[in-house]
């Protein structure tokens, strides 16, 4: 009897305490044959808030527990979302996804175009670096075309003559027939190469000083580059939007597997097209 009154004691206080608990142990009063609890005394027991909650609170955790989950948009648990059944499949990025037979040829041929677009950029870049460093080279001329007489199709100057470079800062074109050499000076001109003014030294030799660039013909360099740039994203787009309207005539959604590889190509080679230009500006000091 005393030993069953001091746990019931101890019980009822843990119960009825949530953060700081005291449990009531009693002293027996022993009186002839009977025995009786006397007033509890205190004594603290201290039980973490965790513990407490567990145990207060048995009920409504078996709830929570029984409680169905929810997914959410993401396939994960969570309160929130009606989404259900996503498999890894449905995670995976259209990026990484397969471009199917039938659209692959459409993108590799549009690839194709963009990687030759930017070559085409990072070449003519390079002859204007040159140009603006005040370096010259025969390549400073490969945009000459010569048309001859008996031709219906223009010839590149390569194919008519010779380019050298003497000293160091004159460009030497000799003809290899001396009746071209008026329609060779012609084309020279008709290129419009800054500061590049041809000047007939005998009857088969063009002879053309290349001046050293001052920085105002820097600045203009670089301008010359940021313009041709921003035309050659555009033609970068152009095929960009000329292979997705294909795609879509195939039957091919906007978030595809196939779009996002064509829109990818098309913002790798337009990057590409920045780091050239930014290069350039670098070197020239701009």
């Amino acid at each position: 009897m005393f030993s069953t009154c001091i746990r019931a004691s101890a019980r009822y206080s843990l119960l009825t305490r949530p953060t700081s608990l005291y449990a009531r142990s009693t002293t027996p009063l022993i009186s002839g044959s009977s025995v009786a609890c006397a007033a509890p005394v205190q004594r603290s027991l201290h039980v973490s808030a965790p513990a407490f909650k567990k145990g207060g609170n048995r009920k409504q955790a078996a709830k929570e527990e029984a409680a169905p989950v929810e997914e959410d948009e993401f396939g994960g648990g969570g309160k929130k979302g009606k989404k259900k059944g996503f498999s890894a499949a449905d995670l995976t990025p259209a990026s990484q996804s397969k471009v199917s037979p039938e659209a692959k040829g459409e993108v590799d041929k549009a690839s194709k175009k963009m990687i030759s677009t930017v070559e085409w950029y990072r070449k003519e870049m390079s002859l204007l670096t040159n140009r603006a460093l005040g370096r010259v080279t025969p390549a400073i001329l490969d945009s000459v075309r010569v048309h001859l007489p008996d031709s219906d199709v223009p010839l590149k100057l390569n194919e008519v003559a010779t380019v050298g470079v003497k000293e160091g800062t004159v460009l030497v074109v000799t003809a290899f027939d001396e009746h071209n050499l008026k329609a060779i000076e012609k084309g020279i001109y008709s290129a419009e190469i800054p500061h590049c003014v041809p000047q007939r030294a005998d009857g088969r030799t063009i002879r053309i000083p290349m001046p050293k660039p001052t920085l105002e013909d820097r600045a203009s360099y670089v301008k010359s580059a940021s313009k041709e740039c921003e035309e050659t994203k555009v033609k970068i787009r152009g095929i960009n939007t000329a292979g997705l309207k294909s795609l879509t005539k195939m039957g091919f959604e906007k978030r595809s597997p196939e779009f996002v590889e064509m829109q990818t190509l098309s913002d790798t080679n337009v990057g590409e097209v920045d780091k050239i230009f930014q290069k350039i500006k670098k070197d020239l000091g701009s």
